[in-house]
């Protein structure tokens, strides 16, 4: 089966665009300490950093106006999303910030730039912002271990 065959057509909380380009990016985070007066140098990794992709969107037709409406709706909805490319499928992704442009030249057509952040955890429970607080939350994120301050007794 070709890659053409993979394609799926995109959308973003089932609101339907068309893709002009898309990227993706990621990495690691880290630290690069360098030491003055000498040579050496020293790397901390940091972790994974998030997935971005930006997406190059339009729509177009005789009601392209209400479609980019539709569109710019769930762009600015609190929380992730469904989020699905032709030819990177679907992810759950949170719309970090969208640019629309329409122009005079152009009638029948709106571009909208996209930007998006996977958004794979759960969203966060407000708590007390005290240390109990915080490890609550923490251990309700799972990541206790990662995010612990420790114990009362290590603050004595």
């Amino acid at each position: 089966m070709s890659w053409r065959d993979e394609l799926q057509p995109a959308s973003f909380r089932g609101v339907p665009f068309h893709v002009a380009a898309n990227t993706r990016g990621g990495g690691r985070r880290g630290f690069t300490y360098e030491f003055a007066k000498s040579d050496r140098s020293l790397d901390e990794d940091l972790g994974r950093r998030v997935t971005r992709c930006t997406v190059t969107a339009y729509l177009i037709g005789r009601f392209y106006h209400a479609d980019a409406d539709a569109l710019e709706n769930v762009l600015t909805r609190e929380g992730g999303g469904q989020l699905v490319l032709p030819i990177l499928g679907a992810q759950r992704m949170r719309c970090e910030i969208y640019n629309r442009l329409e122009r005079k030249e152009e009638g029948g057509f709106a571009v909208i730039e996209m930007t998006f952040v996977a958004s794979n955890v759960a969203a966060l429970v407000p708590t007390e912002n005290t240390q109990a607080g915080v490890a609550a939350q923490a251990q309700a994120t799972g990541d206790a271990v990662d995010l612990s301050a420790g114990n009362d007794a290590d603050w004595v």
